[in-house]
This record gives C-alpha cells, structure tokens and sequence, in this order.
C-alpha cells in the first residue's frame, strides 16, 4: 500500500494520539531531561570506543568542562541547527512518500513537520519517525571518527541533544507499532491518527 490522499471506504477512524495539549507539551519536554543524560552518556561511550577522548573525566563537570566558552555560547545556535536538521529529515521523508511539500511548524515547546492532507502505510510512518535519530545519530557518530579532536564533543552535543529531543517521534513510532500493521497514519503535526481495514 502507497501513501494516499483518499482513505479506502472500507478504512475507519482507530485511535488518536493528541501531543497539542500543554500539559502533555510540558510532560513531554520535561520527560527529556533524564534522557538528554542518559543520551549523552550512551553517546559519549559509543564515541569513545570509536576514537577515546575521555568523555567525563571528572563526572558532569569534566563533561562540560571539553567545551570552550565560545562553544557554550554556541549552543542555543546549535540547538537551532539540530532543531531545523531533525524537521527537515522527516520532511524529506513525508516528501519521498507523497511527492508533495510537507508542512513544516515551531511552536511553543516543539517544532514539527506533517502531512496533513496524507494517510501514510504504518511502515512508511514508522520510517518517517525514526528517520532523524536514526540518520542523525550516525552521522554523528561516524563524523566523530574522522574530525579533528576539537569537533568531538560537539558532535557528542548534537547526537544528544538530537536524541532527548526525539522523545515524542519515539513515543509516537511505539503507538504505530503496537497497532495493526495494515493501519494508515494522518499525522497533522501534533496529532495523530490511526484508520484500520473494517473497525469501527
């Protein structure tokens, strides 16, 4: 099954996930700080084990102490970047499925992109969610290998902030897969929707 702007007649309405509420923003956004460490930790030791550098030599505060002070300052630039990258990679992805421009959002906690108009297989979404922190990640990692040292930890900064950040994409990917692999996913930025072959 291809990706359609016309759900089949004999597809009905399954389940909603709805991520526009505040609350669920702010739990979302909140969820992430553990998981920024816990990212970062599992990072640092990925690319340790490629190219050793000593990732936390003193615990966090060596940790922070491998950036220089114009790097901190870099980071709100940074996290923009990583922000932009992350929502271009699932727009490319929603492009290659439908041929058609997504719809690319910020607002108040969270960035996204969609397609609203289109009902996307189960796989094809899946692929679409994980695509950032997959393709993301990688890069990262694999860049960490060949850089000059200096470049290290911020790529360690990217594939973890990039990963904390993909807590909804993760969340919204575990939703898809505990479904029927025949449902079709609407996803309009902040909520989802699920259509399955004869339920009502």
């Amino acid at each position: 099954m291809h990706a359609t702007k016309n759900l089949p007649p004999d597809f009905h309405h399954q389940k909603t996930l709805d991520f526009s509420k505040t609350n669920v923003v702010l739990a979302l956004n909140l969820a992430a700080i553990p998981l920024l460490f816990i990212s970062g930790w599992l990072f640092g030791h990925l690319i340790n084990f490629l190219r050793p550098f000593t990732p936390f030599p003193k615990g966090i505060i060596g940790f922070l102490s491998l950036y220089s002070v114009v790097g901190l300052l870099a980071f709100p630039l940074s996290i923009i970047l990583v922000l932009v990258l992350h929502e271009l990679i699932h727009g490319f992805f929603f492009w290659l499925y439908t041929r058609e421009r997504p719809r690319f959002a910020l607002k108040a906690g969270y960035a996204f992109a969609s397609a609203p108009d289109w009902f996307l297989p189960g796989a094809q979404y899946i692929v679409v969610g994980i695509s950032p922190i997959v393709f993301i990640s990688i890069a990262s990692i694999l860049l960490a290998w060949v850089v000059v040292s200096a470049l290290v930890p911020y790529l360690l900064f990217i594939a973890t902030f990039n990963a904390a950040g993909a807590l909804g994409d993760i969340l919204v990917v575990a939703w898809v897969l505990k479904q029927p692999k025949s449902i079709l996913v609407k996803d309009e930025g902040d909520t989802f929707s699920s259509y399955a072959p004869g339920t009502n």
